[in-house]
C-alpha cells in the first residue's frame, strides 16, 4: 500500500511539473485570437522559460517554419526567444499557429490567426455597350472576407429584382438584364457591404450601359418648309439620337454638301447638325436633305427652302423705364391684325453690351448678349441681370419666318447706381443751409 501511495504521489507531482512547464511558454501579443487584414504585417514572439529549451513554429498544416527570410519567416533575437514574422498576410494564412519546444512533449503555445480581406473589384471597365433586344450581363466580380453582401442600383435607385423577375436576375458575379431597350440606358451600380468584428466596409462600382440602336429623330415634329430672303441666311437643324452617335450628311439634288465660307456652313456635334445657307441669289431656294446614319440603320428628312420677305425694322424702339439691373424697352412693328401672313413680324431680338465691351471688341457686336421675344402688343420687353451704374449699348431687330430685319440705331442707356439717392438739400453748401433755416424761422414768426 505504501508503494502504491508513493507512485500516485509521484504521478501527481510529475503532472503538475509538466503543466507548469507548459504554461511557462509565453506569446506576445498574448491574445488567443489575432485579427488582421490581408497585406498587413504581424510579428508574434514566443519566449521559453530557459535558454536550454529550443523552440520552433508550426503552421496550421503542421509544417515547421525553417525560413529566415521571405513572406513568412522566423527570427531568433535571443536564445530563449523565437519570433514568427508575417511580412504580408494572405487569406491562406488563417488558422492555428503553434510555438513549441523542439523536444516535443507538452511544451507548446498557440494562437488563432483570423484574416479578413477588404472589398476589391476585379473588373475595371466602366462602359458596356449592348445591342437593342439582346441580353446584357453587367459584371461585378469582387473579393472580400467575409463574403460581402451586394445590392444593385439603376441611376441611383434600388433595383427590385423580385418585382422585376422577368427583367433582372442576380448572378454570382453580376446582374443579368433581359431584352434591353433604350430605356435601360443608364448607370448601374454594384454596391458591396461587409461587416466584421473589427470594422465595416462599403465599396461600389458603377457601369454606364449604352444600348446600341439605329438613329431616331429627337423631335417628332419637323418644320418641312422654311423661308429666307436674298442676302440673308437660313439655318436648318437636324437632331437625331443614336448609339453609336450618328454621322450626319447634307444633300441637295443628290449632291453631298460640304462646308465652305461662301455658300454653306455645316456645324455638327454627336446628336445634331446645322446647315447654314448663305442666300446670295434665288438659286439656293431648293430642297435640302439631312441623312443621319450608323451601322445599324439610317433616317432622312427633307426641308424645303422658299423665298420670303425681309421684315421691316421696329417702328418704335425706346427705353420705357430702368433701374439698377433692368431695362424696360418699348418695341413695336407694323403688321396686319386682321389678316396675318407668313411674312408678318412674329417677334423681336434685342442685342446689348456694355460700352466697355463694345470698345474692347473694336466696335463689333459679335460677343453681344441677345434676347428673343415673341410679338405681343403693349408687352413689357425686359432686359434683366444688368450691372448697376453701367453704360450699355442696345439695339433691336424684327423677326419673321424669313429671318431678321436690319437693326435699329444704337441707343446708349445707363443703369442706376446702388448708392442711395441724396436729397437736394444735402447737396447745398453749409452757408446756404444755414440761411435756409434762418429764413424759415423768420417766416414762422410772421405767421404767428
Amino acid at each position: 500500500m505504501r508503494l502504491i501511495g508513493f507512485i500516485l504521489n509521484l504521478a501527481v507531482l510529475t503532472a503538475a511539473a509538466l503543466a507548469n512547464h507548459h504554461d511557462s511558454l509565453t506569446l506576445s501579443p498574448g491574445e488567443h485570437s489575432l485579427v488582421r487584414y490581408t497585406n498587413e504585417s504581424l510579428i508574434v514572439q514566443c519566449r521559453s522559460p530557459s535558454p536550454d529549451v529550443k523552440l520552433h513554429w508550426k503552421s496550421p498544416k503542421g509544417e515547421i517554419i525553417h525560413e529566415h527570410k521571405g513572406r513568412i519567416h522566423i527570427e531568433q533575437t535571443a536564445p530563449e526567444q523565437l519570433k514568427i514574422v508575417f511580412a504580408h498576410i494572405a487569406l491562406a494564412d488563417k488558422g492555428n499557429w503553434t510555438c513549441e519546444a523542439v523536444e516535443g512533449g507538452l511544451h507548446s503555445k498557440s494562437f488563432d490567426l483570423i484574416v479578413y480581406q477588404k472589398i476589391t473589384f476585379t473588373e475595371k471597365d466602366t462602359v458596356l455597350t449592348v445591342k437593342e433586344g439582346q441580353t446584357a450581363t453587367i459584371l461585378c466580380e469582387l473579393k472580400g472576407e467575409p463574403q460581402p453582401n451586394v445590392t444593385w442600383h439603376f441611376n441611383g435607385q434600388p433595383i427590385s429584382v423580385e418585382a422585376n423577375a422577368s427583367k433582372f436576375r442576380i448572378l454570382a458575379d453580376g446582374l443579368l438584364i433581359n431584352k434591353v431597350t433604350q430605356s435601360d440606358t443608364g448607370e448601374y451600380t454594384c454596391r458591396a457591404y461587409q461587416v466584421n468584428s473589427i470594422a465595416s466596409d462599403m465599396q461600389e462600382r458603377t457601369v454606364l450601359m449604352k444600348i446600341e440602336h439605329k438613329p431616331h429623330w429627337t423631335l417628332k415634329s419637323h418644320l418641312s418648309l422654311q423661308y429666307a430672303y436674298i442676302n440673308g441666311t437660313a439655318s436648318i437643324m437636324c437632331e437625331a439620337q443614336a448609339e453609336p452617335p450618328a454621322t450626319f450628311n447634307w444633300y441637295r439634288k443628290q449632291k453631298r454638301l460640304e462646308s465652305n465660307e461662301k455658300l454653306y456652313t455645316i456645324e455638327t456635334e454627336n446628336y445634331w447638325s446645322r446647315l447654314t445657307i448663305h442666300v446670295l441669289d434665288a438659286k439656293v431656294f431648293d430642297s435640302y436633305r439631312c441623312r443621319a446614319h450608323n451601322h445599324l440603320g439610317s433616317i432622312e428628312r427633307i426641308t424645303r427652302l422658299d423665298e420670303g420677305e425681309k421684315p421691316p425694322p421696329p417702328l418704335v424702339f425706346q427705353l420705357r423705364g430702368y433701374n439698377s439691373n433692368t431695362f424696360d424697352v418699348d418695341l413695336s412693328a407694323p403688321r396686319d391684325k386682321d389678316q396675318l401672313g407668313p411674312m408678318d413680324v412674329n417677334g423681336f431680338r434685342i442685342e446689348y453690351m456694355t460700352e466697355l465691351e463694345f470698345k474692347t471688341d473694336a466696335g463689333k457686336w459679335t460677343n453681344a448678349k441677345r434676347k428673343d421675344f415673341p410679338y405681343e402688343e403693349g408687352a413689357n420687353f425686359l432686359i434683366t441681370n444688368l450691372e448697376p451704374d453701367t453704360v450699355y449699348l442696345i439695339r433691336a431687330a424684327s423677326r419673321n419666318l424669313a429671318g431678321f430685319s436690319d437693326y435699329t440705331k444704337v441707343e446708349k442707356c445707363k443703369t442706376l447706381s446702388l448708392e442711395p439717392r441724396v436729397s437736394a438739400g444735402a447737396l447745398l453748401p453749409p452757408i446756404y443751409q444755414l440761411l435756409s433755416v434762418l429764413l424759415l424761422a423768420q417766416l414762422l414768426r410772421h405767421c404767428h
